[in-house]
């Protein structure tokens, strides 16, 4: 992805700050200080503000997706630490999140966590910007070098970096920088993603729709999903929950995801099923049991022979099945209970384990009380 280009700034320099990145602080660095400069007038920045906006854009990936941001990944290990030892919900929205951290910022634990993420997060982000001036700079005196370098440098055109450092714990953004940052907010918060999407890719080389998992989920759809289960229950009456074998009707069941959402990420007919709302709430973002996968292939295929058989919904409706099935819909139906559970399982059972391999909760099962 190239950047928009400005005569009188080295936007390569700009370019290149997430070239050979083995850690995610930067991303998430950058996004915040995008996030602060859209709505900070004055040009001088708090780094506590920084880090919060950091904290909060991170929380949902880490906390909810369970994504792995790698090895040697400090930041999103602290992450989950503050979610341990304060016990915040982890399912908070950023605008949420950023409300309680700056509530808590005198708590020891975010306390911490700021100074941890000052260390070093803020000047060694800078130094693409100053590659020649740092070759051969032992690791212990680039902070140092950095501060120096980004005041001598500040406002001069060519060799000037994004900002300067303050004795107040602040940054200053520097003007000739500012304008273009600015005026480009949209583009290069799209460079961000799209470097952080690869990144996470890399580190999750199997998990589904991780550009869907930079973000707290936005509004879910389940309107196909419910007019699914709507037409089979208006011609089954009934059917019976596969956790509890408590008996569905039309109008008392909630819709279930088999694989959690906050796995899956999407809505697709194949991993939805009905279940009494207390089930729902109890299964959560577990793993179900094995033991429960055999009856929910066989309701999977009960519903797709109902809903077709009686014509009751429209066929590019269940296309979900024919992508996953990696076959048409009319030898999908064709397919015995057997072809289609088997076909059904073989999908199923890696998703699970790569679910369970992120930390997903394995096992559930249901208890009646």
């Amino acid at each position: 992805m190239i950047l928009p280009y400005a005569n009188n700034l080295p936007v390569h320099k700009l370019a290149a700050i997430f070239n050979n990145t083995t850690n995610s602080y930067k991303y998430y660095w950058f996004l915040s200080l995008l996030e602060n400069i859209k709505t900070n007038n004055t040009g001088e920045i708090l780094l506590e503000d920084i880090i919060i906006e950091m904290i909060s854009e991170v929380w949902f990936p880490v906390n909810c997706f369970k994504l792995s941001f790698g090895k040697q990944d400090q930041f999103a290990r602290l992450i989950k630490d503050l979610l341990n030892y304060l016990n915040y919900p982890k399912h908070l929205k950023k605008e949420a999140l950023k409300l309680i951290l700056i509530k808590d910022k005198k708590n020891v634990i975010v306390k911490e966590l700021i100074i941890e993420f000052s260390r070093y997060v803020p000047y060694r982000f800078l130094s693409s910007f100053y590659l020649s001036e740092l070759r051969g700079v032992i690791d212990a005196r680039k902070n140092e070098m950095i501060i120096k370098l980004s005041s001598q440098n500040f406002e001069n055109e060519v060799n000037g970096g994004l900002y300067k450092f303050t004795s107040k714990n602040s940054i200053i953004i520097n003007p000739v920088w500012r304008d273009y940052l600015f005026n480009n907010l949209n583009i290069l918060h799209g460079f961000t993603y799209w470097n952080l999407s690869l990144y996470l890719q890399k580190n999750n080389p199997n998990v589904p729709n991780i550009q869907e998992k930079l973000f707290p989920p936005g509004v879910r759809d389940l309107s196909v999903a419910k007019k699914f289960w709507q037409a089979y229950f208006e011609i089954k009456l009934q059917a019976k929950c596969i956790y509890s074998d408590i008996s569905l009707f039309k109008g008392n069941y909630s819709l279930d995801h088999y694989l959690p959402w906050s796995f899956t990420a999407h809505d697709r007919l194949w991993n939805i099923l009905p279940t009494p709302q207390k089930i729902n709430s109890s299964k959560s973002d577990h793993l179900p049991s094995e033991i429960y996968l055999n009856k929910f292939v066989t309701l999977q295929f009960d519903a797709i022979q109902t809903v077709t058989q009686n014509q009751k919904i429209k066929i590019n409706a269940l296309e979900d099945y024919t992508v996953l099935f990696k076959d048409s819909l009319t030898n999908i139906v064709n397919l015995t209970a057997v072809q289609f559970g088997d076909t059904l399982s073989n999908n199923l059972r890696p998703l699970m384990q790569i679910a369970a391999n992120m930390g997903f909760s394995r096992d559930w099962t249901f208890t009646a009380k």
